[in-house]
């Protein structure tokens, strides 16, 4: 999926769900408040109403004006209550808010009710005048706490973020699942495109190859029979020669013989191996290779290993790895073996000491016909990987900082067998 289309499909989505989702929470927050807001009015109204009845009526009981408010220094909700005169002079009063009265004529709005931030959250004000029955003009000043609102409003809005957290997390494990399995759909896709070619290709190849194979092979067999015959007839100082002819011919049907192998469908047949006895065959067979080469040989495999295979052909793999790692490295080099059980898994291991692998060459590394090394076929590791994926397995490289490269084999089916 290209950048742009990510943005498209997944990216704006994602922001517009997370927008209209704040949106919305902010609209119903605001409503919340303006209809609490309008509540408390209403209340604080009809509260005010009771409260200039009851005054009125102490205040013509003959209640002196300044503790006609004794009874209503309790109320939870009325955080403050004030009465004054008609001059806005003030008689008397009762607070909660911080020991003194948060009220003055200046800064009074011409409004009825209005709303005064405080430490203990804000509070709701609301000031009105009454008469009575003598012709006496009073004012009435009331504080009504909005502490409930403001709990609420921030327990919406600690929910608000939760859900919003909630909501972007989930979001974003579930874009990311989605683009990853885009990815993972993409990536086979393209693995199988390349596949189809390589299998094309390869098809080419076979036929070209079975081709040349047949052509060649019957040619060969008769220069074989001339050089029996030339050996039997021929004088002795042709001798040398003869031979030599011989094992030009024995070459050439072995590469013959390499290259049909690899065109060949392969055939397992597989059986509970101990690795390590396959693998000390092989090495003995590579001893004296390395001891010509100068090259130390180190194995770290336990005897206990087994994995389910088939013989010769992993065989031929341990035997091509440690060959190549044998011709990468140089006298008094190390080559060293390695194998071990990770996740249910046969992990084996060859690593050198050599120049690595070209970076430049990494993707033809495993290609049929594609080699390094002077006159080599380049045939070796791409039946390598033949055999370790027809175990359901795969084979890989890398290279070392401090120069040499490590082959990694993984072959399901490993395990420990115990005594």
């Amino acid at each position: 999926m290209r950048k742009k289309e990510f943005w498209v499909f997944f990216i704006l989505p994602y922001l517009s769900v997370l927008g209209l989702f704040t949106l919305v929470s902010h609209l119903n927050r605001d409503f919340i408040q303006a209809r609490v807001e309008a509540l408390v009015q209403e209340q604080l109204s009809a509260t005010a109403s009771i409260l200039k009845v009851n005054i009125n009526s102490l205040l013509e009981q003959g209640v002196p004006e300044s503790e006609v408010l004794n009874r209503y220094s309790g109320l939870e909700d009325i955080y403050f209550i004030a009465l004054l005169d008609s001059e806005e002079r003030i008689l008397d009063w009762r607070s909660q808010f911080e020991g003194y009265l948060p009220f003055s004529r200046r800064n009074r709005p011409a409004a009825g009710f209005w709303i005064l931030d405080s430490p203990e959250g804000q509070i709701f004000n609301h000031y009105s005048s009454f008469t009575t029955s003598t012709g006496a003009k009073y004012n009435l000043y009331l504080g009504y706490s909005l502490k409930r609102l403001d709990l609420l409003l921030d327990y919406s809005r600690r929910n608000f973020y939760l859900l919003l957290g909630i909501l972007a997390i989930t979001g974003l494990i579930i874009f990311a699942g989605v683009y990853r399995l885009h990815s993972y759909y993409q990536h086979a896709s393209e693995e199988a495109v390349l596949q189809a070619q390589e299998k094309e290709r390869f098809k080419e190849i076979s036929g070209f190859t079975a081709g040349v194979a047949h052509e060649v092979k019957n040619p060969l067999n008769s220069l074989a029979l001339l050089f029996e015959l030339l050996e039997k007839k021929a004088p002795g100082e042709l001798t040398g020669q003869v031979n030599l002819g011989k094992k030009e011919i024995q070459k050439i049907a072995g590469i013959i013989d390499r290259f049909s192998e690899v065109i060949k469908p392969l055939s397992l047949k597989p059986e509970k191996i101990v690795f390590n006895e396959i693998l000390t065959e092989e090495l003995k067979s590579l001893q004296k290779e390395a001891a010509h080469r100068g090259v130390k040989l180190e194995t770290e495999v336990p005897q206990t290993i087994t994995v389910k295979g088939d013989r010769l052909l992993l065989a031929r793999v341990i035997n091509n790895l440690i060959r190549n790692s044998l011709d990468a490295s140089g006298p008094g080099k190390t080559v060293k073996v390695r194998a071990t059980i990770k996740k249910k898994n046969l992990l084996f291991s060859v690593e050198d000491e050599g120049p690595g692998i070209d970076l430049e060459k990494v993707e033809e590394v495993f290609e049929p016909f594609f080699s390094t090394k002077s006159g080599g076929l380049g045939v070796g590791l791409y039946l390598a990987r033949k055999i370790i994926e027809a175990h359901q397995g795969r084979i890989y490289f890398k290279n070392k900082l401090e120069g040499g490269a490590i082959f990694f084999v993984e072959i399901p089916g490993g395990e420990y067998e115990h005594p």
